[in-house]
C-alpha cells in the first residue's frame, strides 16, 4: 500500500451549516456549494434549484443557464474535485515520485480523490441513496467514466481505445467498492477506505496479469502453399 502524507486529510463536515461562501465574481462555485450544503441537509430528491439560487444569493438565471439541471450541479461539482485531485497529482510529481508503481499511483490519486471529498461526505451519501430509486441518476455513468480516464491518464496509463476502456470499467468497479467503504468510514484516517482501494487495486492487478497470459495468441500465418495431400 503506499504511503500517504501525514496530515493531508481534510476535515469532516456534518453539512447542516450554511454553504460556504465562495470568492467574489465566481457565481459558479457559490451554486455548486449551496447545492451541495442543501442536499446534506435536505436530501437529494428535495433538491430544488429555486432554493439552491436563495441560498447562493445569486439569481435564478445564474442557476438555470450554466446547470439545467440539479445532475449538471453534481456533474461540475466532480468536475471540481478532479480538478483537486490532479493539482494533489501534479504537487506529488514535482517533489519527485518517478520511482512510484502504477498500482500506487493509482491508490494515491484516488485516496487524493477521497481526501477532496470528504467535507461533501454527508452530501454524498445522501446522493448515493436517492439514486438508487433514480433511473435518471444514470446519466452519472458517464461522467464517472471520464473521472476514471482522468485518473488512468494522470497514472501514466493509455486510457484511449478499447484497451483503455477495460482499463476505465475495471477501475471504476474498484473505485465504486471503495467508495460504498468510504461512505461509512468515520475515521480521520480513512483507514478502512485505503484498505478497500487497496485490495479491490491488488485484486485488479492480479485479474490484469492473468487475462495477459491467457490471451490467445494468433497462429503465425502460412505465406507459401499449403503442401499437396499424399
Amino acid at each position: 500500500m503506499a504511503k500517504r502524507p501525514q496530515g493531508t486529510t481534510p476535515g469532516k463536515t456534518s453539512g447542516k451549516g450554511k454553504a460556504k461562501t465562495a470568492a467574489p465574481g465566481d457565481p459558479r462555485d457559490a451554486v455548486i456549494d449551496a447545492a451541495m450544503a442543501r442536499i446534506a441537509r435536505d436530501g437529494w430528491r428535495r433538491l430544488s434549484l429555486a432554493d439552491v439560487a436563495a441560498d447562493a444569493g445569486v439569481p435564478l438565471a445564474d442557476v438555470l443557464i450554466p446547470f439545467p439541471t440539479k445532475y449538471d450541479i453534481v456533474n461540475a461539482f466532480q468536475d471540481r474535485i478532479d480538478a483537486q485531485m490532479l493539482a494533489a497529482a501534479d504537487t506529488h510529481a514535482a517533489s519527485g515520485d518517478a520511482g512510484v508503481g502504477i498500482r500506487d499511483r493509482l491508490f494515491d490519486l484516488l485516496m487524493e480523490r477521497f481526501d477532496a471529498l470528504t467535507p461533501h461526505q454527508a452530501a454524498m451519501a445522501e446522493i448515493a441513496k436517492d439514486s438508487l430509486c433514480d433511473p435518471v441518476a444514470l446519466r452519472f455513468l458517464p461522467r464517472m467514466a471520464r473521472t476514471m480516464t482522468r485518473v488512468l491518464a494522470a497514472a501514466g496509463i493509455d486510457a484511449s481505445g478499447p484497451c483503455g476502456l477495460l482499463h476505465a470499467k475495471g477501475l471504476a468497479l474498484v473505485y465504486a467498492d471503495a467508495f460504498r467503504v468510504w461512505l461509512g468510514d468515520d475515521g480521520a484516517d480513512q483507514a478502512k477506505t485505503m484498505a478497500a482501494l487497496d485490495k479491490g487495486l491488488r485484486r485488479a492487478e492480479a485479474a490484469m496479469r492473468f487475462l495477459g497470459r491467457v490471451r490467445p495468441k494468433r497462429s503465425p500465418r502460412q505465406d507459401g502453399p499449403e503442401a499437396a495431400p499424399a
